[in-house]
């Protein structure tokens, strides 16, 4: 019974990009069935799964930005958010990336945005693609429908979250003026969706996505919360699935400490948007994530040279493809001004 619980409470969490504890005294008077699905396989050859750092574990979260969340239908969609999570039960810590959607990384052979992978090929595609872009050996994954927030935030009746910008979503008659302020369901799915109104552009979405992380996490944390344990796992059972084995959480569940809003650090992969071939693309600058990547990841590090060079030189190609439309352009004007320039000198002297 303890177990069960442990591991279904603990996955619950994840659904928001974070594991952590409530308190271990309601351990023994919850009882739950979980359903929530473990297919416990390495996603890919030559990919073996083995426990890096003792009591720690680092895994993907692929949210889908979809209300259908079964089927074939589930591996078609695209990734609307992504998240590197590392949570360490011994000291409490977690680590947290977000890739930005629009990343522009090898998929397939071929340079395209990193949410396509799953809707090309499924977790394998979108797993394979992340450890080539990060070089991380990333062996975990949890699969969320990121609909169920809505639900969730629902069910506590509301977070509160510091709003940066103005929102506006005409459809769902949501306005939101920027300030602190609790928001319910809709209005905090709408929030984490919501990009148009940053200058940033997706990097500010992403930064929405993490404030409702953390303020689902200092929700959940409250112990008048305690009580709704049962109704927000009934609407986890339905929305995630998970290859982390039964046992691994199991064993380091028993080993968790003080998890919390307080001990969680995020980041963004660094880079800077471009449109290239008339496409918004998001060019992460190499140099600072390899840093980024050893400073969070670096046990995980899967080769000593961080990087892929083919997306680097791809893209350093298509700046400086930019760069010379420029200067073609410029050099085209200035052959204009001086035949203009010419044909006037000519009209005066042949008055």
């Amino acid at each position: 019974m303890k177990k069960k619980f442990i591991i279904t409470f603990i996955i619950s969490l994840v659904l928001f990009g974070g594991i952590f504890w409530v308190a271990n005294r309601i351990l023994d008077v919850m009882e739950l069935t979980s359903k929530v699905e473990f297919v416990g396989n390495d996603l890919g050859e030559g990919n073996n799964i083995e426990q890096r750092v003792e009591n720690e574990l680092l895994f993907l979260v692929l949210g889908l930005d979809s209300d259908d969340f079964s089927g074939a239908t589930t591996e078609q969609n695209r990734t609307d958010t992504m998240i590197l999570a590392k949570v360490n039960f011994e000291t409490g810590k977690i680590d947290m990336l977000s890739i930005p959607r629009d990343s522009r990384v090898m998929v397939n052979g071929k340079l395209d945005k990193i949410n396509h992978a799953h809707h090309y090929g499924g977790l394998k595609m979108a797993m394979k693609t992340t450890r080539d872009f990060l070089n991380l050996d990333i062996d975990y994954y949890v699969r969320v429908n990121f609909f169920s927030v809505k639900d969730i935030v629902d069910v506590l009746g509301g977070i509160e979250v510091d709003v940066p910008v103005q929102v506006d979503v005409a459809e769902d008659n949501i306005h939101l003026k920027p300030g602190k302020q609790i928001l319910n369901g809709k209005q905090a799915l709408q929030f984490a969706r919501f990009r148009a109104g940053y200058t940033e552009g997706d990097l500010g979405r992403v930064k929405s996505q993490q404030l409702i992380i953390k303020a689902l996490i200092k929700e959940l944390t409250k112990a008048k919360n305690i009580a709704k344990l049962p109704e927000i796992l009934e609407v986890v059972k339905k929305t995630v699935n998970t290859n982390i084995p039964f046992s691994t959480i199991a064993k380091l569940s028993l080993k968790v400490k003080n998890l919390g809003e307080d001990k969680m650090h995020t980041e963004i992969v660094p880079g800077e948007a471009e449109y290239i071939h008339n496409t918004s693309y998001y060019i992460p600058n190499r140099t600072k994530l390899n840093a980024l990547v050893k400073e969070m990841f670096g046990e995980y590090l899967i080769n000593k040279q961080n990087g892929n060079s083919q997306v680097d030189t791809e893209n350093n190609n298509n700046k400086n493809n930019n760069k010379n439309n420029n200067t073609n352009n410029n050099n085209s004007n200035t052959n204009k001004n001086n035949k203009n320039n010419n044909n006037n000198n000519n009209n005066n002297n042949n008055r």
